[in-house]
């Protein structure tokens, strides 16, 4: 039997994705938390993938995010936490475009593309204002973007092709998650990706979520222009979280500072 549902958000499956980008990057986050050593901000928390593991390591950690259904998947995962990690823990409903916490970050990071959420002119810059507005004086702000191998096209849609595929344990199920590409703004740098979740149960029942996203991409020197013309000093910048050279990477990372005119 197969039933499928469109939704705005597949959260409860989110946590199954083992990927390498979504693995590697935390001990590199940690790094960075290390060497500033003071509080920091995850925008695009979700289910607290990040967040957990740098509060872990005893950093105070604020994770903002607007999708519900993430942040019930995270809040229920701090519900197991022992006392002394929730105690470093905030979580935060709020628009990474016009956010306003009380409070200034050492440390403010964007992982895994969250920052690629923003498609409107107006939104990417009022982000980067309360970026910075955020930071301290000394703060930095690492942003990733994923890099495209080439000027992007037509060429980038494509037929359902299998992400991965995983089994859920707890659950009872497997999941096989498609990637699905039926459309691109080349014009404005927009891709529509489209997730299609198979998710079986142990009778071989089937059920499809699909999932919509739009997502604005980047290339190198848009990426560090827009960061220099929003007050930004990029001082380092890596293509994979091992520090490999820019443009060597599958990644855009840049780690930025306030420039001189915003400090």
């Amino acid at each position: 039997m197969e039933n499928t549902k469109t939704v705005i958000n597949t959260a409860n499956l989110y946590d199954l994705d083992q990927r390498d980008n979504l693995v590697v990057d935390i001990p590199f986050y940690i790094e960075y938390a290390k060497r500033q050593n003071g509080n920091i901000l995850e925008l695009g928390c979700g289910t607290g993938r990040v967040s957990i593991e740098l509060a872990k390591e005893g950093f105070y950690v604020a994770g903002l995010d607007l999708s519900e259904k993430m942040l019930e998947i995270y809040k229920n995962k701090f519900k197991e936490l022992p006392n002394n990690i929730q105690n470093k823990i905030e979580i935060v409903k709020g628009d990474m475009a016009k956010f306003a916490i009380n409070k200034k970050y050492s440390l403010i990071i964007a992982p895994f593309r969250a920052f690629q959420a923003l498609t409107k002119e107006s939104d990417i810059k009022n982000c980067l204002k309360c970026i910075r507005e955020h930071l301290e004086t000394n703060g930095i702000f690492i942003v990733n973007v994923f890099r495209p191998n080439k000027v992007l096209d037509e060429s980038w849609c494509s037929d359902e092709t299998i992400q991965w595929e995983r089994d859920d344990l707890k659950n009872g199920i497997h999941v096989i998650k498609k990637d699905l590409r039926e459309r691109i703004d080349t014009k404005n740098q927009i891709i529509y990706p489209k997730f299609i979740y198979e998710v079986i149960d142990k009778n071989g029942n089937i059920e499809k979520y699909i999932e919509e996203l739009k997502l604005k991409y980047y290339y190198y020197d848009q990426l560090k222009r827009i960061l220099l013309e929003n007050g930004y000093e990029i001082s380092e910048e890596f293509g994979w979280y091992d520090k490999t050279k820019i443009e060597n990477g599958r990644e855009l990372i840049m780690v930025c500072k306030k420039g001189k005119c915003c400090v």
